[in-house]
């Protein structure tokens, strides 16, 4: 993957599909990196001009000390998309990459065609600064996922996934215990001081939300919250999806993005 310094920060990313295509650009989730979307890139490479990249701190971009604030990640996305010439680009973010692009639309509209926010929020998951701080804290002591990484999978992964899909489990595995310390610990900062309930009215592009029904952090609640604040935004619940949907219901987004994607990015 090749390296653009942006914002102070390299960042790691790739760019595939064909030339002049409209342009799609991913951004990944807390405790991933790029490789998260591997379901989908296929699929999209093969009509739309794709960018995915690790988000700062995260997988082979560079690590900045904390904290983080989500106009800095949203800044770093806007840089990459001037430096890629790539700009104005459909945006489509899961969880923290979806409270990125919703920032990103608010600083840097004329980067942003249309947005697709996945297993997100406006405001940080669970309403409150408090369980934030707790892992702040934990993490600052341990200096490792360990104890955490149950927990987490309880809630992104349905355990018919993680039974029937061992390589794919493995994989998320390995993207959350590779996520710098330091890194997720900056997000989480950007996370808990993220709230712009009272922005999405300023927010005027194309916008699908996605919704899984199982997800208890980023709930189907907070999904319509986004729904009712950006003006014609819609709604989509996936069945029985936790967290990490783009994977634990791979068949069911791919469908659904591509869907969304030929509608509002149709090739020239």
């Amino acid at each position: 993957m090749p390296e653009a310094q942006v914002n102070g920060v390299a960042l790691r990313y790739e760019l595939a599909g064909p030339e002049g295509a409209p342009a799609v650009v991913l951004s990944n989730s807390l405790s991933t990196d790029a490789s998260m979307w591997d379901p989908q890139w296929t699929l999209l490479t093969a009509r739309w001009r794709v960018l995915r990249y690790d988000t700062r701190g995260h997988g082979r971009s560079g690590v900045t000390p904390a904290p983080y604030s989500m106009e800095q990640l949203a800044d770093d996305l806007a840089g990459l998309i001037d430096q890629a010439g790539i700009g104005p680009a459909h945006i489509v973010g899961l969880s923290l990459g979806g409270m990125t692009a919703q920032v990103l639309a608010l600083r840097r509209p004329d980067l942003v065609q249309s947005l697709c926010l996945v297993a997100t929020t406006a405001q940080p998951p669970f309403h409150g600064r408090e369980i934030w701080d707790e892992r702040i804290a934990h993490l600052r002591a341990v200096g490792h996922f360990g104890k955490m990484f149950p927990g987490m999978m309880d809630r992104w992964l349905s355990m018919r996934f993680r039974r029937s899909n061992p390589a794919g489990f493995a994989e998320v595995r390995r993207m959350v215990m590779e996520t710098p310390v330091e890194g997720y610990i900056g997000c989480c900062e950007a996370i808990a001081g993220f709230d712009v309930r009272a922005l999405l009215p300023r927010i005027a592009v194309p916008t699908l939300v996605v919704a899984g029904e199982e997800d208890s952090g980023t709930t189907v609640e907070d999904a319509q919250d986004i729904r009712a604040g950006i003006p014609g935004a819609r709604l989509e619940v996936i069945a029985g999806a936790r967290h990490l949907l783009n994977r634990c219901r791979a068949e069911e987004f791919s469908r659904l993005l591509a869907a969304w994607l030929a509608e509002v990015a149709s090739p020239r």
